[in-house]
């Protein structure tokens, strides 16, 4: 059984999702995802973000259960709410990580003050 037929008319889209800032290689590409869940991201990543930014409204059960997880109301259980959450994890990581520059942003602010 395909994907197509898997997911139905759930979170349908024309529009395929892609994050150039943080997958600039595609989300296949990056080993952050499986085949399926890479596959699931540029299929209906598009419907999950505007349903998580409010910007879409749910259309049936699977839908709304989405949003109740984006709400924080429910823990991940369907494929869609698991793999929009392992994106949503390694996106916000992103700005979490460490810097080994010398010169980090802010440095020359700490060095005028303590002048």
């Amino acid at each position: 059984m395909g994907l197509e037929t898997k997911f139905h008319d759930c979170f349908r889209t024309d529009k395929r999702f892609e994050d150039k800032v943080h997958f600039p290689y595609g989300f296949s590409k990056s080993g952050e995802f499986t085949i399926e869940q890479a596959r699931v991201l540029e299929l209906k990543g598009v419907a999950y973000q505007e349903l998580a930014l409010g910007l879409r409204k749910p259309k049936g059960e699977t839908e709304r259960e989405f949003v109740a997880f984006c709400l924080g109301k429910k823990q991940a259980q369907t494929i869609h709410e698991r793999v929009w959450q392992r994106y949503q994890s390694k996106v916000t990581a992103a700005h979490n990580a460490i810097s080994f520059n010398k010169k980090r942003l802010g440095q020359s602010e700490l060095v005028e003050e303590r002048l």
